[in-house]
C-alpha cells in the first residue's frame, strides 16, 4: 500500500511537468515543420545553416499573426473581414459547434466581459441537498423586479465546459452561500468540469462577527 501511495504521489507530482514539457516540445517541432511546408510552396529549400532556427522563426511567426489579428480586429476593414470569417466557420454545420465551443471559451478565459460579476458562490440547486457553483450578478433585485418581493438575488448557473451558456436565475439571497475564491479560480473549476479546484479553502463567508 505505501509503494503504491509513493507511485500515485510520484504521478501526480510528475505528470503536470511531463505534459507541460511534451506541448512546448510538441510546439517546437510543429513550428519548424510549418515554416518548412511554406518555404516549399514558394519553391524554396532552407539551408542547413538555418534548420537549427527554424523553430524560433515559427514561434515568431505565429506570435506576429495574433498580434497582426489583434490589430485588424482594432479597426474597420479589419472586423468586417474577421466577421466574415466568422460567418464563413459558423455557416459549416460540424465545424459550427467546434468553432463555438472555443470562441466562447476563448472569451471567457482572455476576454473581457462587459459583465463582471460581484463573487462566486454555491447554491442549493436543482434540488435541496445537491449544491451548484454559480456567480452573483445581482444582489436584492426585488425592488427592480416588482411584484417580485425583496430579498432575492439575480445568480449565473454555469454550464461546463463553457461557462458563457449557462443561465441566469433569481434565488432568495440567504440561501446563497459565497465562497472566498476568485472568480477567476471559479471559472478554471467550470471550464475544466470540476477537475480543476482552487487552491485555498472555500469557505463560507460570514455576513456577521462572532458575539463577544
Amino acid at each position: 500500500m505505501r509503494l503504491q501511495r509513493y507511485f500515485i504521489g510520484g504521478l501526480l507530482a510528475l505528470l503536470p511537468l511531463a505534459v507541460t514539457v511534451y506541448v512546448l516540445v510538441w510546439v517546437y517541432n510543429s513550428s519548424a515543420d510549418i515554416i518548412t511546408a511554406l518555404m516549399r510552396v514558394v519553391g524554396l529549400t532552407p539551408p542547413p545553416w538555418l534548420l537549427p532556427l527554424l523553430p524560433v522563426i515559427g514561434i515568431l511567426a505565429v506570435l506576429g499573426m495574433i498580434i497582426l489579428a489583434g490589430v485588424l480586429a482594432g479597426n474597420y476593414v479589419g472586423r468586417v473581414l474577421l466577421a466574415g470569417i466568422d460567418r464563413s466557420f459558423k455557416s459549416v454545420p460540424l465545424v459550427r459547434e467546434v468553432y463555438n465551443a472555443v470562441q466562447q471559451i476563448a472569451h471567457t478565459l482572455l476576454g473581457q466581459p462587459e459583465v463582471h460579476f460581484q463573487r462566486a458562490a454555491v447554491i442549493e440547486y436543482p434540488r435541496k441537498g445537491v449544491y451548484t457553483l454559480c456567480f452573483i450578478a445581482t444582489a436584492e433585485v426585488g425592488k427592480r423586479l416588482p411584484p417580485l418581493p425583496e430579498g432575492y438575488t439575480v445568480v449565473l448557473v454555469p454550464t461546463s465546459p463553457v461557462p458563457a451558456s449557462g443561465m441566469a436565475i433569481i434565488v432568495p439571497t440567504a440561501e446563497v452561500i459565497p465562497l472566498e475564491v476568485s472568480i477567476e479560480e471559479a471559472l478554471k473549476y467550470v471550464v475544466s468540469g470540476g477537475f480543476i479546484l482552487p487552491d485555498g479553502k472555500a469557505r463560507r463567508l460570514l455576513e456577521t462577527t462572532e458575539s463577544k
